[in-house]
């Protein structure tokens, strides 16, 4: 009767909605971060807070401090962190690649001088990708026209995150090496047994 296909109208509709989310769900992180803008770089930090098992992060330069101590408390809380850097970039006064070398973070940067890794993005737990001009430098926080984009598609997120492994495996001779930083007198790192799955 009339009821029976109300009842099932309405059923077939439930179940559509269902297939369409199965197909493409919808999102649950998605972000658009702007620069210059001081309180963003707290924005990108919670993002980079969120990993629970990895974050692989490539990216030109780093020298925000902010920044870096994000990274080192998810390093510190057990996290594969896996950084990808300008090799010249690295050499340059300021730099926190070799310090994050330093405390046990793998880093790796490219090799050749004469040209430049300057990829930004960063890869969190799998589950989202950050990607945009920002550099991590104060400078860029404070005074440049710069933009972030967060989204957990998983077509970005899957070609992201093979982008990185492909690096990865590219620059695995050129290794940062885990030896005592000197800035302000040594510090000596402690290298934390970190726990992972494989992936």
């Amino acid at each position: 009767d009339d009821g029976d296909k109300e009842v099932l109208d309405k059923l077939f509709g439930l179940v559509k909605n269902a297939e369409h989310e199965l197909r493409d769900p919808a999102p649950v992180v998605q972000d658009a971060i702007f620069f210059p803008n001081e309180d963003n770089v707290e924005v990108l930090c919670d993002y980079i807070k969120r990993a629970q098992h990895y974050l692989r992060i490539c990216v030109f330069t780093i020298t925000n401090n902010q920044i870096v101590k994000a990274i080192l408390d998810r390093h510190y809380n057990g996290v594969k962190v896996q950084v990808i850097s300008d090799d010249e970039c690295a050499k340059a006064k300021g730099s926190d690649i070799n310090y994050l070398a330093s405390k046990g973070v793998d880093v790796r940067t490219d090799n050749d001088e004469r040209i430049h890794m300057h990829d930004k993005f960063v890869v969190v737990d799998n589950e989202f990708v950050m990607t945009g001009s920002f550099n991590w430098t104060v400078q860029a926080a404070k005074s440049n026209q710069e933009n972030i984009l967060v989204t957990d598609h998983p077509y970005y997120v899957h070609e992201y995150k093979e982008e990185f492994k492909k690096l990865w495996a590219n620059f695995a001779e050129n290794e940062v090496e885990q030896q005592e930083y000197q800035s302000r007198g040594k510090r000596n790192y402690n290298r934390k047994k970190a726990k992972w799955g494989n992936n």
